[in-house]
C-alpha cells in the first residue's frame, strides 16, 4: 500500500500545430514582467547544509528499480555575510558557492516505509566551497577565478593593472557535473558508512566544471578529497580550461574530453583514458572559446565551437578575472566551427564544417546514421548569448525591476529564446586525417568549409534547456529527448518537457506557482530477461523548489505520460542546483 496522493501539478499534450502560439505566450509574459509572480530567492540565499541522513516523508511512490542515489550539485548560498568589507554578494549564479546533495532511495522490505511506501527515501547534503568562503570572509573579495563575478566598482584601474601579475589563489568553487566511476582518477574509498541504511557507494564521485580540475569527492558524506587535475593523467594536459560535461564511453567506461590551453598558441588537446592509458586523439590549433559540452558517437569525438571565444587568446582573463568578461563581443556573420575527431584508428581530426554563429551550453546527444555513416549532432542552440546575462543574481531573482529592464532592452525578447537543433555532418566530407594527435592548425585565409546542415528545429518552449535522455541511447539515434522549459512565468524554468522528436509532440509538466523544477534525470526500467523495454519507459527524477513555501521536494514523474508517481518532501529549501547523476542501487544493498 502507498499513501494517497495528490499531484503537485499538471500534464499538458500540445502539438506542432501549438509552437507559434506557445512562442508568442512566452514573449507576452516577458513584456508583461510575469516572472514578477514567482518567487525563487529561498533556491539562492539562507540554504543550509544537512549532512544527515534525513529521513524524508514519501507521498505516492517511487517504483523500486529507481533506488539508488541522485547526486545533485550546482551554486548554493550566493552571499557572505561578516566580511572585511561587509557582506559580500556574488553576481552571477554560475559562482554561487558549490554545495552537492544527495538523496538516498532504498528499497525497505514488505512496505516497511514511512507510509507504506516500498521505497525510504534519505537526504543529505555539504558544501565543497568552504575554502572559497573562508578567503571571501578574509578579504572582503572574491579572488580566485570565476565565471561571471562583477569587478567591485572600487577597484580602480591600477589595481586591476596589478591584479594582472599577481597570482590568484587556487580556491576551487568546483561544482557543475556530477561524474561516477570515471577511470584513472581516485577511488575514494568513502570514509565512514551512514548509519540506520544501507546505500551504493561508487568507486568515486568527482565534480566537475569547466577548467581542468575536478573535486573528488567522499561518496557518502560528500566530503571534498582532493581537487585532481588533468596534468595528472598526461604531462600533455596543462591547459586551464576544459568542458565540465566530460563523457563516459557506454561500453568501455572510458573518459573522454578536452583540454584548452590558452596564449599565443592557443590548442584544444582532445584526450581518452582508461584507467591504464591516457591518449591524445588530437590537438586543434584554433581560436580559444567557451565550450560547456561536446558531441561523441562510437566512433567520432566532435568539438563544437560557439561564437564565444576568448580575446587575446584567453589572456584577457586575467585583466577581467572572469570568463565571461573576457570574450569578444558577440558577433553572428561569426561562423561556428565542427571538428570531427577519430576515436578508433589514430586519425586526429577528420573533417572540419562550419554552420551560422550561435551559442549552446548543452548537447543532447550525437550518433551515426546507418548506411550513410553521416553524423547526426542535436544540441540546444541560442542565437545570441543573451542567456548568460539572464543568471546574474539581480535577473534570475527578479527583484527591483532588474529582470524587466534586462528582458525588455533592444533585441533581448526577440533573441534569448533557446531551440532544438539536429546537424547533419555528412560522411562524404571526411577525410583520412593526419595521423595519431594530428595538429589541426587554423588557416590563415578564409576557405569554404562544408556545411553542418540544420535538419530539424524545434522551438522553444515546447524545449528548453538541461536534456535529458534515457542513457542507454547515449550514442544511438533516440527519439524522446526531456527538457526544462521557461515560458517565463519565471526567471528559471517553470516547467518540464518530453520531447518527441519524430511527431515534434511535447508533454509538459508544471507544478504549481512558485515550483522551480531542477533538471531531470531519466532512470530507465530495468526489464527482464529479454524483455523489450521502450526508449521511454522510466522515470524522471527532479529536485522541485517550492518558492512559495521555502521547501523543496524530490518529484517522480513517469517519463512516458509525464505524470506524477510521487514526491519526497523537504521541510527545507534545496538549492535550484546545475546537474546530477544517478547511481543505480546495487542489488546487495536492500535492507
Amino acid at each position: 500500500m502507498t499513501s494517497t496522493y495528490t499531484p503537485q501539478g499538471t500534464t499538458t499534450r500540445l502539438t506542432p500545430a501549438d509552437e507559434a502560439a506557445s512562442a508568442k505566450e512566452a514573449i507576452d509574459n516577458m513584456a508583461q514582467e510575469a516572472f514578477h509572480d514567482w518567487p525563487n530567492e529561498a533556491g539562492f540565499d539562507g540554504l543550509t547544509e544537512h549532512r544527515g541522513p534525513i529521513e524524508l516523508p514519501v507521498r505516492g511512490a517511487i517504483p523500486v528499480w529507481a533506488a539508488g542515489s541522485l547526486y545533485r550539485t550546482g551554486p548554493g548560498q550566493c552571499k557572505v555575510d561578516d566580511t572585511k568589507s561587509g557582506t559580500f554578494h556574488t553576481s552571477h549564479w554560475f559562482d554561487g558557492l558549490a554545495h552537492t546533495h544527495r538523496f538516498d532511495m532504498v528499497p525497505t522490505p514488505c512496505g516497511e516505509g514511512a507510509n507504506g511506501s516500498t521505497v525510504r527515501v534519505h537526504y543529505s547534503s555539504r558544501r565543497q566551497s568552504d575554502k572559497a568562503a573562508a578567503d571571501i570572509k578574509a578579504e572582503g573579495a572574491m579572488r580566485s577565478m570565476s565565471f561571471a563575478q562583477r569587478t567591485d566598482p572600487c577597484v580602480g584601474l591600477f589595481g586591476k593593472f596589478m591584479s594582472v601579475f599577481t597570482k590568484r589563489p587556487d580556491f576551487y568553487n568546483v561544482g557543475v557535473t556530477v561524474g561516477a566511476n570515471l577511470p584513472s582518477f581516485p577511488h575514494q574509498l568513502p570514509k565512514t558508512r551512514s548509519s540506520g541504511h544501507r546505500t551504493p557507494a561508487p568507486s568515486n564521485i568527482l565534480l566537475g566544471t569547466d577548467a581542468s580540475v575536478l573535486c573528488a569527492l567522499d561518496p557518502l558524506t560528500l566530503e571534498p578529497l582532493s581537487f585532481p587535475k588533468q596534468s595528472t593523467l598526461h604531462p600533455s594536459l596543462t591547459g586551464p580550461l576544459s568542458g565540465a560535461h566530460g563523457l563516459s564511453d557506454p561500453v568501455t567506461g572510458s573518459y573522454t574530453n578536452y583540454n584548452l590551453s590558452l596564449g599565443k598558441n592557443p590548442l584544444y588537446r582532445i584526450f581518452t583514458t582508461s584507467g591504464t592509458e591516457t591518449k591524445i586523439l588530437a590537438t586543434i590549433l584554433a581560436p580559444p572559446a567557451y565550450i560547456h559540452s561536446f558531441f561523441m558517437t562510437p566512433s567520432s569525438v566532435i568539438l563544437c565551437v560557439p561564437v564565444a571565444h576568448y580575446a587575446l587568446n584567453g589572456l584577457k582573463m586575467l585583466w577581467a578575472g572572469n570568463m565571461r568578461d573576457a570574450w569578444t563581443p558577440f558577433d553572428p556573420s561569426e561562423p561556428t566551427r565542427w571538428y570531427v575527431v577519430d576515436r578508433l584508428h589514430g586519425r586526429g581530426v577528420v573533417a572540419e564544417f562550419a554552420s551560422e554563429g550561435g551559442f549552446f551550453f548543452h548537447v543532447v546527444n550525437a550518433w551515426e546514421e546507418e548506411g550513410t555513416g553521416d553524423v547526426v549532432c542535436e544540441v540546444v542552440d541560442y542565437g545570441s548569448r543573451y542567456i548568460v546575462d539572464a543568471y546574474y543574481y539581480e535577473e534570475g531573482e527578479g527583484k527591483g525591476g532588474k529582470a524587466g529592464e534586462f528582458w525588455n532592452e533592444g533585441m533581448r525578447r526577440e533573441k534569448c529564446f533557446p531551440r532544438l537543433r539536429r546537424y547533419r555532418l555528412k560522411r562524404g566530407e571526411f577525410t583520412d586525417g593526419g595521423g595519431e594527435g594530428a595538429n589541426r592548425k587554423r588557416g590563415k585565409g578564409k576557405r569554404e568549409l562544408p556545411v553542418a546542415e540544420v535538419i530539424m528545429e524545434i522551438p522553444s518552449p515546447h524545449v528548453g534547456d538541461m536534456p535529458a535522455l534515457n542513457p542507454r541511447y547515449q550514442g544511438k539515434k533516440h527519439r524522446y529527448a526531456y527538457f526544462l522549459i521557461s515560458r517565463v512565468l519565471s526567471t528559471m524554468f517553470d516547467g518540464i518537457a518530453k520531447v518527441d522528436t519524430e511527431t515534434r509532440e511535447s508533454l509538459r509538466w508544471e507544478g504549481r506557482k512558485g515550483h522551480t523544477p531542477g533538471e531531470a534525470i531519466f532512470v530507465p526500467r530495468p526489464g527482464t530477461d529479454g524483455e523489450v523495454v521502450e526508449e521511454d519507459d522510466g522515470v524522471l527524477l527532479s529536485v522541485v523548489l517550492d518558492g512559495e513555501n521555502r521547501t523543496s521536494y524530490l518529484l517522480c514523474l513517469d517519463a512516458r505520460t509525464m505524470t506524477e508517481l510521487g514526491s519526497a518532501e523537504c521541510e527545507f529549501a534545496v538549492a535550484i542546483g546545475l546537474h546530477g547523476r544517478h547511481v543505480p542501487l546495487r542489488e546487495d544493498t536492500v535492507g
